[in-house]
Parts: C-alpha cells; sequence; structure tokens
C-alpha cells in the first residue's frame, strides 16, 4: 500500500503463496480483500495490514476476481473453473454458488442497490443473479471473445463490459437489452468504469485509455430513436463505430 500524494509505501499485506489476482477495498475503507491463485480470499485490516481472515474456496482453481456488497457483509468470487461464490465476511462462511458458465469467470460486481451481482466470463457471456436466493436473472449476449471486465452505473442503471473482440457495451441492467457498441480500440479491451455522475464510460486496452459518452437519450425502449434502430438492427443495438472519445491518455 502507498500514500497517494507521496507514492511512499505505508503497508505491506503478506500471507499468499501464488500471484495475487485481485483487490478490493470494502465500501467503508476499513477493509480489503484479496483473491490468489493460490485458491484463497483473504481480509485484511486497511489500517493496520493485519490479516483478519482466510477463506479457501475448496476447489483447488484460482480466485480469478471479487467484489463487496454495497454493505459490506458478503464478498462474492470468482474462480478459475467457472462458478461464483458468495461469502459472509464475520466468519467466511460460504452462502451460496452460483453456477452457469462454461470458462473461467474473469469478472464480477455488485449493483449498487446489492440486489444482483453480474458476471462476466471466458464464454463470452454476462450473466445477471439474484443476490438473495442465487438465482440466475438472465443472460447477456454480445461479446464474442472473453469479456474481461464490467461494472455497474452509479444508479444500476447501467451494466458496462469490454471484451478481447475490441469492443465494449452498454447494457440496459433492468432488461439485458445491449443501448450501445463502443469501438475504435486497436488492441483487446483489459478494463472498464462508469464516471459518478453515470454520462462517461473509460475503456482500457494496450497503452491506452479512452473516455466515452454514454448515449442517454436512446436508452429509453419506446423512444423515437430506439424505434428507428430497431428498424435497422434485429438486436435494436446502438452500434457506434466511431463512438465519441472526450479524452485519450496515452503511456
Amino acid at each position: 500500500m502507498r500514500q497517494v500524494a507521496s507514492g511512499k509505501e505505508t503497508l505491506a499485506l503478506k500471507g499468499h503463496e501464488e500471484n495475487v489476482t485481485c483487490l478490493a477495498y470494502g465500501p467503508k475503507g476499513k477493509l480489503i480483500a484479496s483473491g490468489s491463485g493460490d485458491d484463497t480470499l483473504k481480509l485484511w485490516d486497511a489500517k493496520t495490514g493485519r490479516e483478519l481472515l482466510e477463506i479457501e474456496q475448496g476447489n483447488e482453481y484460482d480466485v480469478t476476481c471479487l467484489a463487496f456488497s454495497p454493505d459490506g457483509k458478503r464478498i462474492v468470487t470468482g474462480d478459475g473453473e467457472s462458478e461464483l461464490k458468495v461469502w459472509e465476511i464475520e466468519q467466511g462462511d460460504e452462502l451460496m454458488t452460483l453456477s452457469g458458465h462454461d470458462a473461467t469467470v474473469s469478472a464480477t460486481a455488485y449493483s449498487p442497490d446489492g440486489k444482483f451481482i453480474a458476471s462476466g466470463s471466458q464464454d463470452n457471456l454476462i450473466k445477471i443473479w439474484d443476490d438473495d436466493n442465487g438465482n440466475e436473472v438472465r443472460t447477456l449476449r454480445g461479446h464474442t471473445s472473453d469479456v474481461t471486465a464490467i461494472a455497474f452505473g452509479p444508479k444500476g442503471e447501467i451494466l458496462v463490459s469490454c471484451a478481447e473482440d475490441k469492443t465494449a457495451r452498454i447494457w440496459d441492467a433492468r432488461s439485458g437489452k445491449p443501448i450501445q457498441v463502443i469501438k475504435g480500440h486497436a488492441e483487446h479491451l483489459t478494463a472498464i468504469a462508469c464516471s459518478p455522475d453515470g454520462k462517461h464510460v473509460a475503456v482500457a486496452s494496450k497503452g491506452v485509455i479512452k473516455m466515452h459518452t454514454v448515449v442517454r437519450n436512446l436508452q429509453a425502449e419506446d423512444s423515437p430513436a430506439m424505434e428507428r434502430i430497431r428498424a435497422l438492427e434485429p438486436n435494436h443495438a446502438v452500434l457506434l463505430g466511431e463512438a465519441k472519445v472526450v479524452g485519450d491518455f496515452n503511456e
């Protein structure tokens, strides 16, 4: 861990036996969760660096991704096989297993209200799950290669994703229908994030980060714009071959 202003190292969290594959701060900033190729999830005190809890997945696969629930009481992890697990962090109890993907789960996220979990996989699919009972709610299809990252919009109304097919996609999180397809990167995409106001999406690939505008006026299913798009595109996706880029940040 390092200070933002100075870059000075403040803590070193040691305990994993293999590569650390994913990290997340808890919503209150008091906890840090880490996942590793050693099949473990660890919780750390963010102030002291003390290890508080170790959870073994029990399947000998890497922990490939993780996310805290908004209330900080649960963590969802994805693994190198095809499953997600939801954990209660007080005692480390497994609450449920989410099965449905056919390949490594590469990304996961909680909706801002904590009611849903999204997952992206190397099977090219995104799935939405009910956090209450673990049921699969819907499957989002459109990417043609491994999904590498996903994130909910700040109000949970949209879900954004990117993949090795060099596209980023914006979805209606409630219906699962595609809203926007963003092209323009030369390399496969590795990370994605929504701005706090939900108006922009930052997308990363090798050596570059691009910011794209979210086409808000096309989100309404009954809007005239969507009617025109449906006439042209059977899956009524908005295909932006040259999406508006509001900033480039090159290495």
